[in-house]
């Protein structure tokens, strides 16, 4: 006879291994492989983000590793029977961040678990519909974070609306698929507009159609919407504004701490970032591979250790310039481990992604990130339970996905970011 702990047990056992691959494929930022000694290592082909960094230590939510912040600068030349330069020492300090918490939830209905005694094939099939839209839902919310900057924004509010406004111009609808719960909020925290569903975009005209329309106005440049709850309200928000893990937006960057270290103490500690305000062309991208090779010593002799990631308007705009200079070999696309097709530039992969923000062009030193996480993407089961009655007099039972981790990385000056470049993405 079907009941919670055998279909709990059934998705301990049978479904958080698919979950995970789901969560993790097709996603430049999310894929990683297996750590050394576990299976799918491939150290000849593409791995992505590293699932851990070697040396890290979690103090209380946060995570820890050490950082050699200046070398020993005791070295010189001295004539005969002179003095010797002062002894020294390197000089050391740590990069921390706090961990974020990620979840994905859904129901199953009593009648549903009921209808399983009779037809074990119908529940499995209605349960994988439900478990396969969480998980698709939470990998595309995960990889917008990982883009972000951690405040949680989806976008910005291009022109200023008055209240009850259902048409709201952003000034991008990349992040938009419909369906959305967001808030509208201020970057100090203030919810002016909560719990409206994204029932339509316009990408042409960077337009969101939102229901029910805004209870107040909303202003240009100031507000910006974020993933909330449906039951969420401007005195009592739920939604995620600055609760995201760090992102290529403020990772990938010239000015601000990271990882409680500060550019301005440590120099070293900033990446390479460049507005072109034009097209993409080779000499703009080798500049910046060149930069990062020098400033920061990474890998940039040609492989998979060093991606690029942009969106598909400028893409399709560098592989234009490789046709027209009769490049077909490199304007091909190469199939890498895990499925990604990637454009090359000097054997780097160019990878398109579609959340990637718009006119940008990221090149990332892959060994010189990682993922800190506390847990992977599992079931909330401490209670003994991953199907839970949700105690609000209805007949249906919550399952909790969840991921405890955070996107850092041990090298900022190795990786740059191209802003303003040409792009037809909107």
């Amino acid at each position: 006879m079907a009941d919670t702990a055998s279909f709990s047990a059934a998705m301990k056992t049978k479904f958080i291994g698919p979950i995970r691959d789901g969560l993790h494929s097709g996603k430049v930022l999310l894929f990683g492989s297996a750590g050394p000694g576990e299976n799918n290592v491939n150290p000849e082909e593409f791995q992505g983000i590293l699932p851990k960094a070697e040396g890290i230590d979690f103090v209380g939510n946060d995570f820890r590793i050490p950082l050699k912040a200046r070398r020993n600068q005791a070295v010189g030349f001295r004539s005969e029977n002179e003095i010797l330069p002062a002894p020294g020492a390197s000089q050391y300090t740590y990069l921390t961040e706090p961990m974020r918490y990620a979840y994905g939830l859904f129901n199953i209905t009593g009648q549903l678990l009921k209808a399983s005694e009779t037809n074990e094939g119908a529940f499995k099939e209605a349960f994988k519909q439900e478990m396969e839209d969480t998980v698709l839902t939470s990998k595309i919310d995960m990889n917008r974070a990982a883009f972000g900057d951690g405040t949680g924004s989806f976008t910005a509010v291009r022109t200023t609306a008055a209240g009850a406004a259902t048409v709201i111009d952003v000034t991008t609808t990349i992040n938009f698929r419909g369906g959305e719960i967001i808030d509208f909020t201020t970057a100090g925290g203030t919810v002016v507009s909560a719990a409206h569903t994204v029932t339509g975009y316009d990408r042409a005209n960077r337009q969101i159609t939102i229901s029910p329309g805004l209870a107040a106005g909303v202003t240009a440049g100031t507000h910006f919407p974020v993933r909330s709850s449906s039951d969420s309200t401007t005195g009592t928000p739920n939604n995620s504004l600055n609760k995201e893990i760090q992102g290529l937006v403020s990772i990938i960057s010239n000015t601000g701490t990271l990882h409680g270290v500060n550019p301005s103490t440590y120099p070293f500690w900033k990446a390479y970032q460049k507005n072109i305000a034009g097209g993409i062309t080779d000499a703009v991208l080798r500049d910046a591979v060149d930069q990062v090779g020098f400033e920061g010593g990474a890998d940039v002799s040609g492989g998979n250790d060093f991606a690029i990631i942009t969106t598909r308007g400028i893409r399709a705009a560098y592989a234009a310039t490789l046709t027209s200079l009769k490049q077909f070999v490199n304007a091909e696309a190469q199939t890498l481990r895990g499925g990604f097709k990637a454009l090359m530039f000097d054997e780097h992969p160019i990878f398109v992604d579609d959340q990637c923000p718009v006119g940008n062009v990221f090149g990332l030193s892959l060994r010189d990130f990682f993922w800190a996480q506390l847990s992977d993407w599992d079931w909330m089961d401490e209670d003994g339970d991953v199907l839970k009655w949700d105690g609000t007099r209805r007949d249906r039972y919550i399952a909790v996905l969840f991921k405890y981790c955070q996107l850092g990385v041990t090298r900022r000056n190795s990786h740059f970011r191209l802003t303003g470049i040409t792009d037809d993405v909107r």
